[in-house]
């Protein structure tokens, strides 16, 4: 469950890095426009290649894109 939680955080960390780096460099309204479409794209297909390795999908999926997009709002 720790191994799980870390991964979760270190996601969410470089997601989080990656939103402000984007609204940063776009702009307010429409970088988060782009960060939440990018970020939904992503995970749509993330979804379907970690189906056969779902041991990235907390990492990859919960942290990172949850931190990236508005995804850990409705979770």
């Amino acid at each position: 469950m720790i191994w799980t939680l870390s991964l979760v955080a270190l996601g969410g960390a470089v997601g989080s890095v990656l939103r402000y780096l984007t609204v940063l460099a776009v702009g307010a309204p429409l970088g988060t426009a782009v960060v939440n479409v990018l970020g939904s794209l992503v995970m749509g297909a993330l979804f379907v290649a970690l189906s056969a390795r779902p041991g990235l999908s907390p990492l990859l999926m919960t942290g990172v894109l949850g931190g990236f997009t508005t995804f850990s709002a409705f979770s």
